[in-house]
């Protein structure tokens, strides 16, 4: 007797996509072999009890891959291949595609189970020590980076002892200081000892909002603008954290760097600093505060800086100095 190929053992599982079992293909694939095949002599081959012959038989003949002849003493023949197997084929597809129209029922289960709560992406903090005892928090357990928009109203005084912990620990530490926040007197020079310590620092004449990056993992910022800071938001990893870092990094590349403090005040010192104050915004009252001399002499050296570097307007002069790489 010739079996086809493969077929011992059903190696290689001819009709398992089918869904049927490999000792019932073995079954089939003998019968393929030797037409009109009694139970006993089926079983004589597999190695098997008659019974259970006939149940592989009777499985068999269910799938439509064998007919029965019914006479003296029941026969079994294989029904022809091109017709019971693509019969099997088509029914498969359909089950397919039933399965298939049933995804996006299973993919709208799948969603409501496992979509994240808004409490696990963004947490409100109300009221001002609750909103500082966070901020604390999240500078103690920065690791790698702190990114911050330094814009006022402030709840609470800077602390520089935290922020010099953070750079001891190696995180770096970038802030970008709208022209309000330096404003005040002394905090420009504040800024700059902070700087000389390990922080960069940039300044801008205004920022959208107070917003702090911690190690891309958290972000705080208001609620809403305003003169009080009643409310905050702790935004967890996600794509409005992404967002946040996104911004940061726009105005972070367009603001002004914070030169470092000189130990004298020779004149190419007292330019940068002019020039910076200027490119973030700074009105001469405010530059007058910071340099410690009169609005008049203010806007004497301003023109002077102006003439040197050819430039009709303040923007201008900015513009000329970042290109002289005098900033």
């Amino acid at each position: 007797m010739v079996v086809p190929s493969g077929s011992r053992g059903a190696q290689g599982g001819w009709l398992e996509g089918l869904g049927i079992p490999e000792h019932e293909q073995t079954a089939y694939l003998r019968v393929l072999a030797a037409p009109h095949r009694t139970a006993a002599e089926l079983a004589a081959e597999l190695g098997t009890t008659a019974e259970r012959a006939e149940r592989l038989l009777a499985a068999l003949t269910e799938q439509g891959l064998v007919n029965r002849h019914d006479g003296e003493g029941a026969r079994w023949s294989a029904a022809a291949p091109d017709v019971a197997v693509e019969a099997l084929l088509l029914r498969r597809e359909e089950e397919l595609l039933r399965t298939r129209g049933r995804v996006a029922e299973l993919m709208r289960a799948y969603r409501r189970a496992h979509r994240p709560h808004a409490d696990d992406l963004v947490e409100v903090v109300t009221g001002q020590a609750a909103i500082a005892e966070r901020w604390r928090q999240l500078q103690d357990g920065a690791r790698r980076s702190l990114a911050m928009f330094d814009k006022p109203p402030h709840i609470v005084r800077s602390d520089p002892a935290l922020e010099h912990a953070l750079l001891d620990r190696g995180v770096r530490v970038r802030a970008v200081y709208e022209a309000g926040s330096v404003s005040a007197p002394g905090r420009l020079a504040e800024i700059r000892e902070i700087v000389e310590a390990g922080e960069e620092a940039r300044m801008l004449p205004e920022l959208p909002c107070k917003l702090a990056i911690v190690d891309d993992r958290w972000a705080m910022l208001p609620v809403a603008s305003g003169a009080e800071l009643h409310g905050a938001v702790l935004v967890r990893a996600s794509s409005l954290l992404d967002a946040l870092s996104g911004m940061f990094e726009a105005y972070w590349q367009r603001a002004v760097r914070v030169p470092q403090a000189r130990a004298d005040r020779a004149e190419p010192d007292r330019r940068t600093e002019l020039l910076t104050l200027l490119s973030a915004g700074f009105t001469d009252d405010s530059i007058a505060r910071q340099l410690g001399v009169s609005p008049r002499t203010v806007q004497r050296w301003v023109r002077e800086v102006m003439d040197a570097l050819g430039a009709r307007t303040r923007f201008q002069a900015g513009i000329q100095a970042a290109r002289a790489g005098l900033l």
